[in-house]
């Protein structure tokens, strides 16, 4: 998504009383994807908030293939903000996921300091162009400046107890049909779904249920397993997404863009295991990158949300207890 809507959104928010449907600050920002592979660039932007007070921050990149972390602590006074170019900050990490938390800086333990703001800035080395994305933000639920870490266990946990628990379900408004249209006879539409699992430590697998639906509201299901983050094409998951497959369903023929079929799909997770144990209702998150072809560039999209769930925990090296 194009930073000017991010502005617009963000005036549209700022002009309504109720600021339920708009990102607050927090004291945990995931960064759902970072890509250091040649010709990509990715730049981390993090901002205290507060005109009064200093924090401590923890940068943890979470390696998308092996799960393995990489972190840095950063000061921030108050009203200030820092960007970083993750190909410099761990260059030896190529692509997976991020997540920034605050913690004392007396004492380096997680607290609460529900201040911090954070986007990322990607630069995509095939279409060209750039897209800007939010980061997922969590607010500590104890008092500013009390530890998070309430059962000591070393887990940034999503329950309710240390930070706002992750969400039920996902949804991600649009999709483009996957593959040649009748407008682009070669290549066509080309995205990619980011999944990140949030339950169990770093040997778990998590699978998702998807329903996806096509411009006409016909339902089709799929299935995505992920470790701890995955980076697919959607026309890896399923061939539902596929121009192929939808031109063939019940879809509504005057609802097409430029020749291609859309539409949208919902997110869940079913069940996180390991080789010792399994979780039913594992908490996920989610993100769409979207590419439109030759000429378009590439967007990014984050996913609406319903729902709660709280078994989610940012990462765990090593076996997962609940």
């Amino acid at each position: 998504m194009k930073s000017s809507l991010y502005a617009a959104l963000a005036l549209v928010c700022a002009s309504v009383p109720a600021m339920a449907e708009c990102d607050q600050p927090g004291s945990l920002l995931i960064f759902p994807v970072f890509d250091n592979a040649r010709g990509d660039e990715t730049f981390l932007t993090v901002t205290n908030t507060s005109a009064t007070d200093t924090i401590d921050v923890e940068y943890l990149y979470i390696d998308g293939t092996t799960c393995l972390e990489f972190n840095r602590t950063r000061r921030l006074t108050p009203n200030d903000t820092i960007v970083v170019r993750t190909r410099m900050d761990n260059p030896n990490m190529v692509k997976g996921f991020a997540y920034v938390f605050a913690k004392s800086i007396t004492t380096g333990q997680p607290v609460s300091f529900n201040h911090l703001v954070g986007t990322s800035l990607i630069n995509d080395g095939n279409t060209q162009s750039d897209y800007d994305v939010p980061a997922f933000t969590f607010k500590a639920v104890p008092a500013q400046g009390l530890p998070t870490d309430i059962d000591s266990d070393g887990v940034r946990e999503l329950d309710g107890v240390e930070y706002e628990t992750a969400p039920d379900t996902l949804y991600i408004p649009r999709f483009i049909a996957q593959g040649p249209t009748p407008a682009a006879s070669t290549g066509g539409p080309l995205s990619d779904l980011i999944l990140i699992n949030l339950t169990g430590g770093v040997e778990w697998q998590a699978i998702v249920d998807m329903m996806v639906y096509n411009d006409n509201e016909e339902a089709f299901s799929a299935q995505k397993t992920v470790r701890c983050w995955s980076r697919t094409p959607l026309a890896m998951i399923s061939g539902v997404f596929t121009q192929s497959f939808l031109s063939g369903t019940n879809h509504n023929a005057n609802e097409s863009l430029m020749g291609a079929e859309t539409g949208w799909y919902s997110l869940k997770g079913r069940l996180a295991y390991s080789s010792a144990d399994s979780e039913a209702n594992p908490s996920v998150l989610a993100m769409q990158i979207e590419r439109r072809g030759s000429g378009f560039g590439a967007t990014a999209v984050l996913p609406y949300a319903t729902g709660s769930r709280d078994n989610g925990g940012l990462i765990y090296q090593g076996p997962f207890i609940w």
